[in-house]
């Protein structure tokens, strides 16, 4: 896939003019793939040997350029006629100039790409293929950790330079089933606590991927305790006894609350500073679970409740079958899921009584519909049988 890929990049005009004054390699992710036999989405490419402002000027003439920093030296490209954006960059090398993810200065004078490989995070991401001549680099033995499934820091200053790779870590080993290397775990113990610098926003990015891209849940929370990201999280071990390989997002997130006994959706906004609607979703998940009504009506209608307005955590795989039973007959129509099922409203209950009946009665009434419909004791997929039934409970009122 990676030779289609640069085949059909030496037939481009613009990467023609850019090696005819400098040398261009595929790097990053899509280099990594292409070895794992995974399909290829995004192409990186750094060109060595010019200048930032030169690659610009070559690239103006033959599509669009987006700066994404200036200081970063990245382009966006995307050529006349195409959708996608690939990224462009120069060559770059790290200095710790401060603390935080933020506190290091951006060398691209006269840096090489080897030196642009070393800063990389790992080895298995080190990894250059020159378009031109389809040479490949590996300075770092990226490919020999990819046969062995290793994962391993390129540099000993990674998680210095930036403490997020420590999750990164986490994530690749979880979605490729990777074996982390033992002097890189160890390095990721000794700086877990900068963690604690990274923002939410960040941090929930990273998990995201490993949801997103099917990770290994065993494995991330293994790993998140074996190296002591956990404390920095939640400032102490977390503790959990659940075996689960893979779940939806809002699963995940109450999942990752709970391992440290909090409540889940709060640590989901405040610390991960997640979005609202995940928010809801996870405190609905919470509330489901906690359903301990042993009587079956009742416990129905707390059901009802939750999901007929939070249908998105119906499918979440830590439903106990007491619960999940009851959401199958919704899901099967054996049993109202929402109101919208019902054929009746508030209207029904306003026009049957003559105006005598308003306000909080008729919620009073709705409810007891609801109830009953959930029990099955009348047809309430009849428009005729359910207004029957109604008649029968506004007399009470």
């Amino acid at each position: 896939m990676l030779k289609t890929i640069i085949d059909n990049l030496n037939k481009k005009t613009w990467v023609k003019n850019l090696l005819k004054e400098s040398n261009l390699f595929i790097v990053g992710g899509s280099v990594r793939d292409s070895f794992l036999n995974k399909q290829i989405k995004d192409i990186d490419l750094v060109v060595e040997g010019i200048s930032f402002k030169r690659i610009k000027e070559i690239l103006f003439s033959f599509g669009k350029v987006d700066i994404v920093g200036e200081s970063f030296s990245v382009i966006k490209f995307k050529e006349n006629g195409t959708n996608e954006y690939i990224d462009i960059a120069t060559p770059r090398k790290d200095r710790k100039i401060n603390n935080g993810h933020k506190g290091f200065e951006i060398i691209t004078d006269r840096v090489n790409i080897i030196s642009d490989l070393k800063r990389r995070d790992f080895t298995i991401n080190s990894i250059a293929i020159n378009v031109k001549t389809n040479e490949i680099l590996d300075p770092f033995n990226g490919i020999n950790d990819l046969k062995l499934k290793l994962l391993k820091a390129t540099d000993a200053n990674a998680f210095i330079e930036d403490p997020l790779r420590i999750l990164r870590a986490i994530g690749f080993s979880a979605r490729f089933n990777f074996k982390i290397e033992e002097s890189t775990l160890k390095l990721m113990k000794e700086n877990s606590y900068l963690i604690k610098e990274i923002s939410g926003e960040r941090i929930l990015d990273e998990f995201l991927k490993i949801i997103d891209k099917k990770g290994n849940l065993n494995i991330a929370f293994d790993l998140l305790k074996n190296t002591n990201i956990d404390e920095a999280l939640f400032n102490r071990k977390i503790c959990y006894n659940f075996n689960i390989k893979n779940t939806d997002k809002i699963s995940f997130f109450y999942l990752l609350g709970i391992a440290d006994n909090m409540n889940p959706e709060e640590f989901f906004k405040n610390r991960l500073k997640g979005d609202y609607n995940t928010f809801k979703n996870i405190k609905a998940l919470n509330n489901l679970l906690k359903i301990k009504n042993n009587i079956e009506e009742e416990k129905r209608f707390e059901i009802f409740k939750i999901i007929s307005k939070y249908p998105d955590i119906i499918n979440s795989n830590l439903i106990p079958n007491d619960i999940r039973l009851i959401l199958e007959k919704m899901s099967n129509h054996e049993i109202p899921l929402s109101m919208k099922d019902l054929k009746i409203n508030g209207d029904d209950i306003i026009i049957l009584s003559d105006n005598r009946i308003k306000n909080e009665k008729i919620g009073m009434i709705l409810e007891k519909m609801v109830k009953n419909s959930l029990m099955n004791n009348f047809n309430w997929k009849n428009k005729q049988d359910s207004i029957i039934f109604l008649k029968n409970i506004i007399n009470i009122f």
